[in-house]
């Protein structure tokens, strides 16, 4: 058992039963994908599948909190904030999430309803997500399937298979009807909020990292060896693990053989995955607008045998991530200093082609509207407050998916990073004026003390550290030491 640092990570083999015959999938649109105002590409030279520059126009998606493309590539599903009253909040409204999903070929926009986590089943027939009042529901065609009483909303499909929480079950719900396929030692239940739970991307493993104020309980699964680690993510398929801890990286396959390198030998500290599942690591360029500027990020090749790829990306945030068949590039752009929108990029462009960023009248529109705001401080994370300043509560906090990149909320020096009570990992950042912001709750620091950040630089990624409920981060900000509203400032 170790104290004040580290997560306990451990894994079971969760048994994969056949699916049934998949369901017929309801799409909106074929697998042949074109925007109705898209160009053709006219490439003379080789196109780069990783090369992301051509921005699509789009119908107007704001405020998302992430994006989940289907299989087929054809729709993303999304979480939006909506602003509804409240009686409860000091503020007088809360930010509740709602699905949304958006069909390519068509344009069409089709509201779910509220919602969030929102995963595609395999074949993309079904649609499943999590409510508020505790229960997962599958969408098919536009009408709920099922109603599936869950304890944790992180699930995972296997072809049309789900594979949920149920206490201390493994449950697959298939085609309506539910079975347990396999329990766990009832002292290692992940007990959500406090515990997450990840399933491989083929849901034949899992994770569990046990979370208390100062404490990282281990059990009688296989436990990560590195005390340190801060991170885990599954790959996008498959069963390898990423693990990182604040010096080192490191992707584990099934069989338990590891690749790992410092992270001191890569350009950046934020990590991605390609659509074929190869890893991304580099540097976001700090901008406030985001997707103002295209970065060039290496594919890690830990055996140095092959070519040295590079994905070049907009600087987007929020969810990043690429469709299944790599013809798209997804994230989030700042359009005020807590507004976002979704942003749709194509790839395999040709160099010379695709969108000047640097004479984009777009880019430079939403940066105006930044600069000319009153209040300094930009929300740090795509996500959705979940609780106000008010009470005892001594910050904002912000729900986002885990792994979701914080960004700072204005320039400074960071101060402080690492473990305390109750806040668990911290990320600490003194700006001008006497005024100090910090991020509880983050699993990984993408910083260190005694540098330097410009005001929408990634300084940390959404976590569970400490005493949570559910993935969030907890900003605070103190002027000459004392507590304020950031959403004031």
């Amino acid at each position: 058992m170790s104290r004040g640092k580290g997560l306990a990570y451990l894994f079971m083999l969760a048994i994969a039963l056949s699916g049934c015959a998949q369901a017929s999938r309801a799409s909106d649109s074929s697998a042949d994908i074109f925007l109705p105002d898209d160009r053709p590409l006219r490439a003379a030279a080789p196109v780069d599948m990783l090369r992301c520059t051509d921005r699509s126009t789009i119908p107007a998606l704001d405020n998302v909190t992430n994006a989940i493309w289907s299989p087929d590539s054809s729709a993303v599903a999304m979480s939006r904030i909506s602003v509804i009253p409240s009686h409860t909040t000091i503020t007088g409204y809360e930010e509740q999430l709602r699905i949304t999903v958006y069909y390519l070929e068509s344009g069409r926009v089709q509201e779910i309803g509220q919602g969030s986590r929102p995963q595609w089943s395999g074949s993309g027939a079904y649609l499943s997500y999590w409510r508020d009042d505790g229960y997962l529901y599958v969408n098919l065609a536009g009408t709920i399937a099922g109603t599936i009483e869950a304890s944790s909303p992180e699930v995972r499909w296997s072809g049309d298979d789900l594979y949920y929480w149920y206490a201390d079950e493994i449950r697959v719900w298939r085609a309506g009807v539910a079975e347990t396929i396999a329990h766990v030692d009832p002292d290692l239940i992940p007990r959500y909020p406090r515990d997450d739970s990840y399933f491989s991307a083929d849901a034949k493993r899992f994770t569990i990292a046990r979370y208390s104020l100062d404490v990282t309980a281990t059990g009688e699964m296989r436990k990560l060896e590195d005390e340190n680690t801060t991170f885990t993510e599954w790959a996008p398929s498959g069963e390898t693990l990423l693990v990182r801890s604040n010096a080192k990286l490191a992707l584990i396959d099934a069989s338990g053989a590891e690749e790992s390198a410092a992270m001191s030998t890569f350009g950046g500290a934020v990590h991605g995955w390609t659509a074929d599942g190869r890893l991304l690591v580099g540097a976001v360029s700090a901008t406030v607008p985001g997707g103002n500027v295209f970065d060039r990020i290496p594919v890690w090749d830990p055996t140095d045998e092959q070519d040295k790829a590079i994905a070049t990306l907009p600087n987007l945030f929020g969810t990043r991530s690429f469709s299944p068949d790599g013809r798209w590039f997804t994230g989030v752009s700042r359009t005020g200093l807590y507004e976002t929108q979704l942003e749709l990029y194509r790839c395999g462009v040709a160099s010379g082609q695709g969108v000047d960023l640097r004479a984009d009248p777009a880019a430079r529109s939403r940066l105006g509207r930044i600069e000319d705001a009153s209040r300094r401080f930009i929300r740090p994370v795509a996500g959705a407050v979940s609780q106000f300043l008010q009470g005892s509560h001594t910050g904002v906090d912000i729900a986002a998916p885990y792994g979701s990149i914080i960004v700072a909320a204005d320039d400074g020096v960071v101060d402080a990073a690492g473990w305390v009570q109750v806040g668990g990992r911290r990320v600490c950042v003194q700006h001008a004026e006497g005024f100090e912001s910090c991020y509880y709750h983050t699993s990984a620091a993408l910083v260190s003390i005694g540098d330097h950040v410009a005001r929408g630089q990634p300084i940390a990624l959404i976590g569970m550290t400490g005493a949570t409920t559910g993935p969030h981060v907890h900003w605070e900000v103190k002027e000459n030491g004392r507590i304020v509203d950031p959403l004031s400032h």
